[in-house]
């Protein structure tokens, strides 16, 4: 555990220690996805402000990537704003790098489905590879606008993510 009176040296070689933050709460193996892994691909462009320094697309950008992946799936079954959600919990693997001015490909899966809130297992894909690039970790809660407290998942919107749900004994970030 890490202490409020540890020094910001000793929290960061704590930190990298053993295995990453993501690999520890996110992912249970090292395994590899392959594109058949993922019920659903939503596609996006990459933009040449998304890239950093380094000539790839920045870190940040990928959790964008996620994001819009999963709520266009959304909108597009017809589950928008109306159906508010927020999320509560995001995480990411990086295997190789993506760049510009390649597509991105986001395969979506749901590995729990709860009564408040879904959990998915997302792929990023390089439009011209096969290869994983990197694999997310992303939990929308399902929100009272008005209280701001979780409420059950409306039943249509239920039976949209049920047909990206994958076995539970298969369902392992």
């Amino acid at each position: 555990m890490i202490r409020p009176f540890q020094s910001h040296r000793t929290r960061l070689s704590h930190c990298f220690l053993g295995r990453s933050f993501a690999e520890k709460c996110c992912f249970s193996s090292d395994a590899r996805p392959s594109r058949a892994f993922y019920l659903h691909f939503e596609r996006r462009q990459t933009r040449f402000n998304d890239t950093d320094l380094f000539g790839h697309i920045n870190n940040s950008v990928y959790y964008q990537y996620m994001d819009d992946g999963v709520n266009m799936h959304l909108i597009n079954q017809g589950y928008g704003a109306q159906y508010p959600r927020f999320v509560a919990e995001n995480g990411m693997k990086y295997y190789k790098p993506l760049s510009f001015p390649h597509d991105v490909e986001i395969g979506l899966r749901v590995v729990q489905l709860g009564n408040k809130s879904v959990t998915y297992d997302v792929g990023l894909f390089s439009a011209e590879s096969p290869e994983l690039a990197a694999q997310g970790k992303f939990v929308h809660v399902y929100v009272d606008t008005k209280t701001g407290r979780p409420v059950p998942i409306h039943e249509d919107v239920r039976a949209a993510l049920a047909k990206l749900q994958v076995d539970p004994s298969v369902a392992e970030l």
